[in-house]
């Protein structure tokens, strides 16, 4: 019998259902994970809890394999980019994750009103009160200084950080920590999921995903996938659960894998919604008994699709270095200092385009020069119609697109 769905079983062979559940549920290969639920079907609980598990099939355990490869391979690629472009184009991932997280949630943000906060959280500037996710912001770009969650107090902490201020008084948290009464999620049409109550039960089940996280034998990254359903479907807050679920689990594949696979979950996520919507739900469906083998597969996969995204887009940008680095050993007419401030911002350029361009202040810290000799050099830059003056405050010259395609032809 190919391997299927419970769900599948249920109906195509009714009568190897039941044993096939306990051949599942028991066998060697089997991670169990003391984590219980309710199923869910059409927005309500039914039937009796069941425990979550995983069976470590092939396709799941290759998954893996070629995520850790990935990796290995993205932080090396990143290790072979021009120093000077490495923030900027970690910057460009946050402003296409933030902009997908809330996407997601039907939330609209541009990334011209993403790269000003951004800036502001880069120069460690106060954002005005009323500046929208600014808390989102400097969390995803800080991922790296997110401890692993303790106490059910950091998911509370978790949410003040990122989404507080964004959700309306009538949606915030009304219990000790979090929501005390009922929620129940739609997909627009109808009930797909009805969340953990009262704030009790939301406690217990936090408790209980904490100690799965510290003490379960799963697999890293099966354990963090299933982390992610598991809050999704405790959710302990009336509105918000979303966006910080993703950080959850993106905080913790950051210490994992890298940043740079982290901070692009949400982005291919939203290339496909109703994947992960589906995953989601049919994880709660009772016909599956919980178990979780084609979820983690689904989210592994789609983390898998992200990875091979962003290889992809370096290995682009790995290739037009080479003939920046011929174009610029071209130029006789410009000395060592010119060339090494052009191919900084060409660096810049070919891996972010023009959503993150260096100011005068940028390019000095990053080459070591002096103001004056920054300034003397993009003067010199301008007259020969290479960049232009696009910001006053704080200074900053863009390199003109004629210029760009010509180097890179």
């Amino acid at each position: 019998m190919n391997y299927e769905k419970l769900s599948k079983v249920f109906y195509k062979e009714p009568d190897q259902y039941g044993p096939e559940y306990q051949k599942r549920f028991s066998g060697y290969g089997t991670y169990r994970t003391k984590l219980h639920i309710t199923p869910v079907l059409k927005g309500r609980h039914v039937e009796d809890k069941v425990e979550l598990f995983i069976v470590n099939i092939d396709p799941l355990m290759k998954l893996q394999e070629e995520i850790f490869s990935n990796s290995f391979n993205i932080k090396e690629m990143v290790r072979r980019m021009p120093r000077s472009a490495v923030r900027p184009y970690l910057d460009k991932l946050l402003i296409n994750e933030l902009q997908s997280t809330n996407e997601i949630e039907g939330i609209r943000s541009t990334k011209k009103e993403l790269s000003e906060i951004l800036m502001l959280v880069n120069e460690n500037k106060q954002a005005s009160k009323n500046k929208r996710f600014i808390g989102l912001m400097k969390t995803y770009r800080y991922i790296d200084k997110i401890k692993d969650f303790e106490k059910i107090e950091d998911f509370r902490q978790l949410y003040d950080d990122i989404v507080a201020d964004e959700i309306p008084d009538n949606d915030q948290p009304d219990g000790a920590l979090f929501r005390k009464n009922i929620v129940n999620i739609t997909d627009g049409n109808r009930a797909t999921h009805v969340g953990v109550y009262p704030e009790a039960s939301i406690k217990d089940y936090l408790n209980n995903l904490l100690i799965f996280l510290k003490t379960s034998d799963t697999p890293d990254l099966y354990k963090y996938m299933l982390a992610h359903y598991y809050y999704e479907y405790i959710h302990p807050f009336y509105d918000g659960n979303g966006r910080t679920g993703r950080l959850f689990v993106c905080s913790y594949i950051e210490k994992k894998l890298d940043r740079f696979t982290a901070i692009s979950l949400s982005y291919t996520i939203n290339q496909d919604k109703q994947k992960y919507y589906k995953a989601l739900e049919e994880l709660s469906n009772p016909r599956n008994k919980g178990e979780a083998t084609f979820y983690c597969q689904t989210m592994l996969e789609i983390l898998k699709d992200g990875q091979e995204s962003l290889i992809e887009d370096l290995s682009l940008g790995l290739a037009k270095v080479e003939k920046i680095k011929n174009h610029l050993q071209s130029l006789e007419w410009a000395d060592n200092d010119v060339k090494q401030l052009l191919g900084t911002l060409l660096s810049v350029n070919i891996f972010v385009g023009h959503v993150s361009v260096l100011t005068n202040e940028e390019l000095q810290e990053n080459l070591e020069f002096t103001r004056y000799k920054v300034n003397k050099i993009l003067s010199e830059l301008e007259t020969r119609g290479i960049v232009t003056k696009i910001k006053q405050r704080p200074t900053t010259y863009d390199l003109e697109e004629d210029y760009v395609d010509v180097v890179l032809s």
